[in-house]
């Protein structure tokens, strides 16, 4: 269990669901590390239960040292779905993210469009979307 677990066992101990903000907040409190705070900054707004904060945390592919799993490592699966969330919460960093989440939202999102377009050359491009 890594550092964020850790922690995130005691922010819950005798509670059911906590909002993001209520996370990153106690996280302070509690003195954890850069990268612990961090990692959960990119934490989606809203409420979770345990196991949803630490699903929620898996899909943005960060580790405890803030740096996520090499794309170059994910398999196609995860490839996609990692880079499905990463579009469907770009608005929210944008609007609401600390500058450091928004950096590495940015970051995260250039390395896994890069691997996919490194792995599917080929991909269906809708004509619709070409211009002349």
């Amino acid at each position: 269990m890594g550092e964020t677990e850790k922690l995130l066992d005691v922010l819950y101990t005798g509670r059911d669901r906590l909002t993001s903000g209520e996370i990153q907040r106690q996280a302070i409190v509690a003195e954890a590390s850069a990268a612990v705070v961090g990692r959960l900054e990119s934490l989606p707004e809203g409420e979770y239960t345990y196991d949803e904060a630490v699903d929620a945390l898996a899909v943005t592919g960060r580790g405890d040292d803030g740096v996520g799993v090499p794309a170059g490592a994910l398999s196609d699966e995860d490839l996609s779905r990692e880079l499905g969330h990463l579009h469907e919460t770009r608005d929210d960093t944008f609007r609401h993210g600390s500058p450091q989440a928004l950096e590495h939202h940015d970051e995260r999102t250039a390395e896994l469009e890069d691997e996919f377009l490194r792995r599917f050359p080929e991909r269906s491009v809708d004509p619709r979307r070409l211009r002349t």
